[in-house]
């Protein structure tokens, strides 16, 4: 006599059991994955942090390696700063004594009265022959920062920059043997004040401002707008970009040295973002030298 053969399947226990054993293999399977993502997000976070306040602490040092000796100004805006330097676009020196062929009364920077043409010892770097931008400016001999923004606002004649509306042009002096010398035209005259110990002369187009103001949470560059006597925080006027849009705080000290002796501008920030905080340190050497 054949048996009978039954089939057995799982029973609702073992079923439970399973699902209960994978749900336990499959959680952990899932935090071996999601803390390396974790980790690897906030690692991308940190570095994001980190390029963003080194990108704006490289270029406030640009624009202030760039800047005219002796015209950094700093103010307190809330708990952070404003930082104000007058922009160098190029810079030379002047001819104030005869050499060679360069013997005409028009090739040399005369002090003692009103001048309105001379020569470079050689030529700028950037600038080519034709006229001046229209905020340009020629400054000789800075040395303070509250005289350089007063004489430029105030249009006065102290003879350390030239007054807004002077006609400047450049063009080249080309004697028959010797290197050729660019050469300054001046309307109307301008006497400047003081002879600079390098015969330094600078071209400069105007003021830029950093206002780093933790309430805004922002960094902003100012430019394109006026002199003032008083530092602006903010300017009024021309135009400004972001820098920094995740502040969380900043500082400045700046140690001015003297004409002799270059400064140190030392700028810290802090920038936060998903609970995150980097602060970096950077100190900039500031050349003073007019």
């Amino acid at each position: 006599m054949r048996r009978k053969r039954y089939q057995r399947g799982f029973s609702l226990v073992e079923l439970i059991v399973v699902i209960v054993l994978l749900g336990l293999l499959a959680g952990g399977a899932g935090l071996l994955i999601v803390r390396p993502i974790e980790a690897y997000e906030d690692q991308v976070r940190r570095q994001q942090l980190v390029d963003q306040a080194e990108m704006a602490l490289r270029q406030i040092a640009r624009d202030v390696r760039r800047a005219l000796p002796n015209s950094i100004r700093i103010a307190p805006v809330g708990s952070g700063f404003a930082v104000e330097m007058v922009n160098t676009v190029d810079g030379a020196r002047y001819r104030d004594e005869f050499g060679g062929e360069f013997a005409a009364s028009n090739d040399t920077l005369e002090f003692s009265a009103g001048d309105t043409d001379f020569n470079l010892l050689g030529s700028f770097n950037v600038l080519t022959p034709g006229a001046f931008g229209p905020r340009q400016r020629l400054v000789i001999y800075n040395t303070s920062a509250a005289d350089v923004y007063t004489d430029a606002a105030l249009n006065s004649n102290p003879g350390i920059i030239t007054p807004a509306g002077t006609a400047l042009s450049l063009s080249t002096n080309v004697p028959p043997t010797q290197d050729p010398e660019h050469h300054i035209t001046m309307a109307p005259a301008f006497q400047f004040a003081q002879r600079s110990p390098g015969q330094r002369i600078f071209v400069v187009d105007g003021p830029t401002s950093y206002i780093c103001n933790p309430a805004t949470g922002r960094i902003v560059r100012h430019v394109g707008y006026d002199y003032s006597v008083a530092q602006p925080t903010p300017p009024a006027g021309g135009s400004s970009a972001v820098v920094v849009s995740q502040l969380g705080g900043c500082s400045m000290t700046y140690s001015p040295g003297s004409a002799q002796r270059g400064g140190i501008l030392t700028i810290e920030i802090t920038i936060a973002d998903g609970g995150e905080a980097v602060s970096l340190l950077h100190q900039v050497h500031v050349v003073n030298l007019p």
